[in-house]
């Protein structure tokens, strides 16, 4: 009878255990999937942010060379006298190629009609360009355009800048660079890329560059390779490109990111891919194995709960077995006593474990890191290996992943070699050998790991010392400053290098700045002109007229010529300032803040009176400042201007005033143009950020500004949106505050 109901339980406990083991393991599986899921995701969204960002840094370097290249006066003369003799930018495309990134790179000359007047790549020109939207937009604008775009040779990066002689449009300098550079970076990163252009452009490229397509999509970076081309062919490029988030095709992830031009107009694709073996799911499969491991934890404790409970049931029947038992855990209690006084008599620190906690120790761990018990060391560190210290030694181990194991794992994966361990105890290092075990405990049937701790610091200190008076220290002082001195040239010239690099990415953010700068000038003496020169062409027609007429007398002759004379000194001040504002400072100097300020204001006047804004400052005549009195006044400038354009960007704007002031050391500028948006306010300073169009601002005014007040002048700059009043009214806007 008893044996009988010793099998039916059995038989329960076994069902049970087997639908906890099964559920348990669907639910593992289940969460082993949806963390890969989002593992895989976040690849994802890193190779789009990835593409994104090496598709806006390629077309802002693009951009950047256009606009310098676009200074060479040679391009205007080629167009004012229409012959290309002297235009040669060939040789300069093949040092491009042996020198930097942009291997390929094409540059046009468009005349102002329309028509090819000069390319680099081949010596073809005079067909007309007027199918181009781009060339259309830039014409009818005459401003810069930078964009993406499918022409009859590739899907390329285009920056066209508009060429000028005395305000007189004469074409169009353009640079064409290709998707090469950026597929050679995802490359570099262990990515495959496949940049294709949109297969309604196939009949538009009539002269293919890489001389590739996959179906109806031309591929235009000349580096695919021909296994992943093969791979998406296999898989059905559509079926990618309909893809919303990503795939795994044989063992990759695959993606893809959209190219978009021109309002919202899809241009063209980049398919993306990334080995699987690429991509650390360590985490995913130590969740997993720990997972597992408390499932079968929970049914031994539920084997335990269940013996328990039926032995209590059957109390009567089994009361001996129960004695039995009860001795036998006294034993095991009895023999787990006597093995920590084994423990404990020994002098180096032994610690069992199982690779990641520690289950047990003897009494010299806690004694060494003064601790009163196990518990207490264990609430601070989860493994001993959490103390070892980083001596930068293979065999000196520490808390790190060897190739797929923790670090007993590897002592035991090698048992010839002599790990050891460096611990600090009262900031002094101590030195350990590791010696592993790994055992079974008949108990449990688990794998624990018995580490012994042997203090070696004696013996390290004594090979120091030896080591100190070994009679070879010349040779290995010799040998040690060869290496120093190697190592401090190496370090020399990669400083030289970056340094270099640093200096010219300033030089042409500089250089942008200040050409930005010169057109906003160049606009303003446009508006300072209009009034003289219209009062010098008047006088004249009347002094003409006059003349025809026979009434001149040389009173009214003296007075006209008076306001020629005046007029044109006007003009040649306005040139003056002009100069003087852009010429660079030698050295620094002592200048008055608010006459600084006064000259901005000169400068800008008839802009200011034609878009009706009011400037109001209040600046104490005698506050001086020392620096860079022009550097100083292009990054007020820059301010100022940015305030013209919010305030001219908002139509129904009444009341339009910005307002200068100076207290408290604070230098504060303020608009009234409602403020900036919150999600960009912190943004606004970025370089190459901006929210105008890309013909109508590069992004680098404020940034710009913030150099020079920062870096150059030594001060500090930052923005917020303020409410102030003015006129019984309250405005609200703007507000840059440089700390001087």
């Amino acid at each position: 009878m008893l044996k009988n109901k010793f099998i039916l339980n059995f038989l329960f406990f076994t069902l049970i255990s087997l639908i906890i083991y099964s559920i348990s393991t669907i639910y593992i599986n289940k969460e082993e999937r949806k963390q890969l899921s989002e593992k895989y995701q976040n690849i994802s969204n890193n190779l789009k942010t990835t593409v994104s960002t090496l598709i806006t840094d390629k077309k802002n370097a693009t951009l950047a060379m256009a606009m310098s290249i676009a200074k060479d006066k040679k391009i205007a003369e080629a167009l004012l006298s229409k012959s290309n003799i002297h235009v040669d930018y060939k040789n300069f495309s093949l040092e491009l190629r042996e020198t930097t990134r942009f291997k390929n790179v094409w540059f046009q000359i468009i005349d102002k009609d329309g028509n090819s007047f000069y390319r680099s790549w081949t010596d073809k020109s005079a067909d007309s360009l007027r199918f181009r939207k781009d060339v259309q937009e830039v014409i009818k604008n005459k401003k810069i355009l930078a964009s993406i775009s499918v022409g009859r040779f590739d899907m390329t990066f285009k920056s066209m800048v508009p060429i000028f002689h005395n305000n007189e449009f004469l074409g169009i300098f353009e640079v064409i660079t290709h998707f090469n550079s950026i597929s050679k970076v995802l490359e570099n990163n262990k990515i495959d890329s496949l940049v294709l252009a949109n297969k309604r452009f196939k009949d538009k490229i009539t002269y293919p560059f890489s001389n590739k397509f996959l179906d109806d999509y031309y591929i235009a970076n000349l580096g695919a390779k021909k296994s992943f081309i093969d791979l998406v062919e296999k898989e059905g490029i559509e079926n990618i490109l309909s893809l919303k988030n990503y795939k795994i095709v044989d063992n990759n992830i695959l993606t893809h990111f959209e190219i978009v031009e021109f309002g919202k107009n899809l241009i063209g694709h980049v398919i993306l891919s990334i080995n699987l073996n690429n991509v650390n799911i360590h985490d995913i499969k130590k969740f997993k194995r720990n997972s597992q491991a408390y499932v079968f934890l929970f049914i031994f404790l539920f084997a335990l709960l269940y013996t328990i409970v039926s032995y209590y049931i059957y109390s009567k029947s089994i009361k001996k077995l129960n004695n039995e038992l009860e001795n036998n855990l006294e034993k095991i209690k009895t023999q787990e006593k006597k093995n920590q006084i084994i423990l404990d008599s020994q002098k180096n620190i032994i610690v069992i474990t199982d690779g990641y906690y520690i289950k047990n120790s003897n009494k010299q761990l806690l004694n060494f890191f003064n601790f009163k018990s196990l518990e207490k060391f264990k609430e601070k560190y989860e493994c001993i290996c959490q103390t070892f210290v980083d001596m930068n030694d293979k065999y000196y181990l520490i808390d790190k992943d060897y190739n797929g194991k923790n670090w007993a794992e590897h002592i035991l994966a090698n048992p010839d070699k002599k790990f050891k361990a460096a611990i600090k105890k009262d900031g002094i290092l101590r030195h350990f050998t590791l010696n592993v075990n790994s055992t079974i405990f008949d108990e449990e049937e688990i794998p624990y790991i018995i580490v012994t701790l042997t203090d070696i610091t004696q013996e390290i200190e004594q090979q120091k010392k030896l080591k100190n008076l070994n009679g070879n220290l010349e040779l290995l002082v010799e040998n040690k400053t060869k290496e120093l001195k190697e190592l401090n040239e190496s370090l020399e010239k990669r400083v030289i290098e970056e340094s270099e690099k640093n200096k010219e990415k300033d030089r042409m953010l500089f250089q942008q700045n200040k050409m930005a700068a010169m057109g906003e000038m160049l606009s303003n003496i446009a508006h300072q002109w209009r009034q003289p020169l219209a009062s010098i062409s008047a006088a004249i027609s009347s002094l003409k007229l006059q003349k025809e007429l026979g009434i001149v007398d040389n009173n009214n002759f003296n007075t006209t010529c008076d306001l020629i004379l005046k007029n044109s000194s006007y003009l040649s001040q306005t040139i003056e300032d002009f100069k003087n504002f852009f010429k660079k400072d030698r050295e620094k100097c002592n200048f008055l803040l608010k006459k600084s300020i006064a000259e901005n204001i000169t400068l800008l006047k008839e802009k200011l009176k034609h878009d009706q804004i009011q400037v109001l400052v209040d600046i104490d005549d005698t506050i001086e400042l020392f620096g860079y009195k022009n550097e100083f006044q292009q990054a007020i400038l820059n301010i100022i201007n940015n305030s013209i354009d919010a305030l001219n960007s908002k139509d129904d704007i009444k009341i339009k005033i910005i307002k200068i002031d100076y207290a408290n050391k604070i230098l504060s500028i303020t608009d009234s143009a409602r403020g900036i948006k919150k999600e960009i306010l912190t943004r606004i300073f970025e370089p190459y950020f901006t929210t105008k169009h890309q013909s109508q601002g590069t992004g680098i005014g404020l940034y710009m500004t913030r150099e020079i007040l920062t870096k150059h002048m030594g001060f500090n700059i930052d923005v917020e949106n303020i409410d102030f009043e003015y006129n019984n009214e309250i405005l609200h806007g703007a507000s840059f505050k440089i700390h001087l």
